[in-house]
């Protein structure tokens, strides 16, 4: 048999290996296709699947919703607690200007007053606070609801009656002027914003000294300092007292003052005044402690003795008026020979205790603008019964 020649065996060679390369190649290419189909249809699968979220995954809280909880919680806190500085501390509103202003701190108490006695006009009004479409500003830091108007009454909701809105509508009418009584009233706003520490006699010619002048205790609940009620109080009281003929000298009429005891009761006398009613406000570590008290020289004081039962007269005519007309709860008339400001009276005098600053209750009641309407009256009706009992006596 003839062998092929070294030629053909060559070409025959090169001809498989075409075809070896051929294949290799073209599986590489369809591999290679096949691969990105795949990555391709995965891709695909991944667009169209929804996230699967279990039973104890919850979304985190967006910032904003995290502001709100936080200062609803504050201004909750603070309502709940009647504490009506930090609950002011949370509102504002917008003035004409669309500057954010706060509320007056006396308003607020009343409005206040008023929701914690309605729970069906509380629970609304805590509602409203929650309601995402309350406004929350910032400013300086501090971060606000933004009620809708400074009338808290009207955003609350608080019905008025039509007997209560006439006299806010109505031209006031022209009133005579009152017919004098012949009597003269010196009014001793207590305290000041800032006490005076160096000491005077507590009475003429004792070696025993007492401070000047302190600035008070303090209400935890309404944010009012004693100094500050007493003077809103006193103000009213003068007015009321105007209006039935008095004359009235006012010992102080601002709180930036600096005027100690003993020259209050000089500057009373020294004004012509017939009594000296001194305004002040109670504070005891019981916080359960709570009513009105008025105090009164005892006869065996040594410096104002003379004078010892028309003060307590004064005393008890003006703390039997007070709690009839403000329900108080009524601690008496309370002797005592240990204050300056009635050891250096040369003119009948009481000091009144309108109430606690650190009962709660009582704290909010005499912060609202109609309890100090009230507490006026009842002042007022004691200094009428004094002068009442002297004409008849």
């Amino acid at each position: 048999m003839k062998r092929p020649s070294r030629i053909k065996v060559n070409i025959l060679l090169i001809f498989i290996a075409a075809i070896v390369v051929a294949v290799v190649v073209g599986g590489l290419w369809a591999y290679g296709r096949y691969r990105a189909e795949e990555e391709a249809k995965q891709k695909a699968r991944e667009a169209t699947v929804t996230p699967v979220v279990t039973a104890t995954e919850t979304p985190a809280p967006t910032p904003e919703v995290n502001i709100r909880e936080e200062l609803l919680s504050a201004a909750v806190g603070a309502l709940d607690k009647n504490r009506i500085t930090e609950f002011g501390n949370c509102l504002r509103y917008r003035d004409e200007q669309g500057n954010l202003a706060s509320y007056d701190e006396k308003a607020l108490a009343d409005c206040v007053l008023y929701l914690r006695a309605h729970e069906e006009l509380y629970e609304p009004f805590r509602g409203l606070l929650a309601a995402e479409t309350t406004e929350i500003a910032e400013e300086g830091g501090n971060r606000y609801f933004v009620l809708a108007g400074k009338n808290l009454w009207e955003i609350t909701g608080t019905p008025r009656t039509e007997e209560e809105i006439a006299p806010e509508l109505a031209t006031p009418t022209p009133t005579e002027a009152p017919v004098p009584n012949g009597q003269k009233i010196a009014i001793d706003p207590g305290h000041q914003a800032q006490g005076d520490s160096e000491q005077e006699p507590v009475g003429p010619g004792s070696d025993q000294t007492k401070a000047k002048v302190a600035s008070g205790t303090h209400g935890d609940t309404s944010g009012l300092n004693e100094y500050e009620l007493n003077l809103a109080v006193s103000l009213k009281l003068r007015d009321e007292l105007a209006a039935r003929g008095y004359e009235v000298y006012m010992i102080r009429e601002t709180n930036e003052v600096n005027i100690s005891n003993r020259e209050r009761a000089e500057m009373a006398a020294a004004s012509g005044a017939d009594i000296l009613v001194r305004i002040h406000a109670n504070g005891s570590a019981d916080t359960s402690v709570q009513g009105a008290l008025t105090m009164a020289p005892s006869t065996g004081n040594p410096y104002v003795g003379s004078l010892a039962l028309e003060c307590q007269k004064l005393s008890q005519d003006i703390i039997d008026a007070f709690c009839a007309s403000t329900g108080a709860a009524s601690q008496g008339v309370y002797i005592t020979d240990e204050m300056s400001g009635i050891n250096w009276s040369t003119i009948p005098v009481t000091i009144v205790e309108m109430g606690y600053m650190t009962n709660p209750d009582e704290d909010l009641r005499m912060a609202s603008g109609e309890y100090q309407d009230l507490m006026v009256q009842g002042i007022a009706n004691g200094v009428d019964s004094y002068f009442a009992g002297q004409s008849n006596g």
